[in-house]
């Protein structure tokens, strides 16, 4: 009797153990932790991770803990993690592109990334995405190496155009899609599987192959699913108008970026539905680049008076959201008085959402810290009002 619960002891402490167990994550600074990969001749498995990210807790909590993970992670890598916020956080997040959460780095002893997964999954997908680290060959960055080298394959070109997607660097995927679309014959970009890849990898404008493809588009509606067709090249229009907004307000990429604008004027000289607004939003784009405010202003007054502009609020309160970023003081007023006139026009609760969260922003930037509280508490209503009427509400905006 003595041996069978002592038996049931030692069964029950091994059992807690398993169900203890986690990642084991050691605690040095970035030097030492480089240091330590060397001699152990180990692959960083480096979580770039802060303390408000949902997802980030929800990996820690229900995978990390997982027996298969822990075995996996602490008997292949060296562990670490940091919060991107704090500490050396902030350097390394800039140091290795960190833009979303959370970000776990696979990072040679030399501080070279061999892989990397972007965001939340279950265990087992997990662990199988981690192993790609061991072959280096098989990941973003060993594919980067052979296509960079000439390697312009379809087999290489869609492993490195997968592996790009799934590390979320729609940037590269881009410029790797346009290189192998534009090196194939044009006759066979209209077959169907030259087709369905460019409709998950190829949205640049300035790429010659998108140009084909929008030259032949009624080609593709008749061989394929019209409103599917419609929607790739809306799509990729109005994502590349966003991709060059980016690049001048982080003032990168400019060449690119102009490339991308150029093409998009040209496919756009025939008039279609979108083809007013992402022209009028190319514009505003070069006059807040160049800081040619009177112009900018002129050309939203212009939109204002035009009755057949479409979407015109949506315009109109992102125009105007730029000044109050962007502009000197002065031309918040003129945003203020657009705000006035889009709430004569529309009564939609949307629109009224978006005026308010508008609204406190041009009251903070005039130092009208009561107004703008008072107008932050209005557009708190209105979104409790819509998801009471189940509305889609805007997304808020910094102040």
């Amino acid at each position: 009797m003595k041996k069978l619960l002592i038996g049931i002891a030692c069964l029950t402490s091994l059992q807690a153990i398993a169900q203890n167990r986690e990642i084991s994550f050691k605690e040095a600074d970035w030097k030492t932790q480089l240091a330590t990969a060397k001699k152990d001749n180990k692959i960083i498995f480096f979580d770039a991770y802060t303390s408000w990210c949902g997802p980030c807790k929800m990996m820690a909590k229900d995978v990390f803990t997982r027996d298969s993970v822990a075995n996996l992670f602490n008997q292949t890598f060296l562990n670490v993690k940091y919060d991107m916020e704090k500490g050396e956080g902030p350097a390394l997040k800039d140091q290795y592109g960190v833009s979303a959460y959370p970000t776990y780095l696979f990072i040679n002893a030399d501080g070279e990334v061999v892989h990397k997964i972007v965001g939340s999954m279950p265990a087992n997908e997990f662990m199988t995405e981690a192993a790609k680290a061991l072959n280096p060959e098989s990941t973003a960055f060993g594919l980067a190496k052979k296509f960079n080298a000439g390697d312009h394959s379809e087999t290489t070109a869609i492993a490195y155009m997968e592996a790009l997607e799934k590390a979320y660097e729609a940037g590269k995927m881009g410029t790797v899609a346009k290189t192998y679309f534009d090196g194939l014959p044009e006759s066979s970009l209209l077959d169907k599987k030259n087709w369905e890849l460019a409709l998950k990898y190829l949205s640049n404008p300035s790429s010659k192959a998108f140009a084909y493809l929008y030259t032949h588009k009624t080609d593709l509606e008749k061989k394929y699913d019209v409103a599917k067709v419609n929607m790739y090249f809306e799509r990729s229009l109005n994502m590349s108008v966003y991709g060059v907004k980016s690049a001048y307000e982080k003032n990168t990429n400019l060449k690119e970026a102009k490339e991308i604008a150029t093409a998009i004027r040209r496919i756009q000289a025939k008039p279609t539905p979108n083809a007013a607004t992402m022209l009028a939003q190319l514009d505003l784009i070069e006059f807040a680049a160049a800081k040619q405010w009177d112009r900018f202003t002129a050309k939203v007054e212009s939109i204002l008076a035009d009755n057949s502009f479409p979407r015109k609020p949506g315009f109109v309160v992102t125009a105007a959201n730029d000044v109050v970023t962007a502009a000197p003081l002065k031309y918040s007023h003129t945003a203020a008085k657009w705000a006035n006139q889009l709430e004569k026009n529309n009564t939609d609760l949307f629109t009224s959402i978006q005026l308010a969260d508008l609204r406190k922003r041009i009251f903070k930037k005039q130092g009208k810290t009561t107004e703008a509280e008072a107008m932050a508490n209005k557009a708190k209503d209105l979104r409790k009002e819509a998801m009471q009427k189940k509305q889609m509400t805007p997304p808020m905006m910094k102040d």
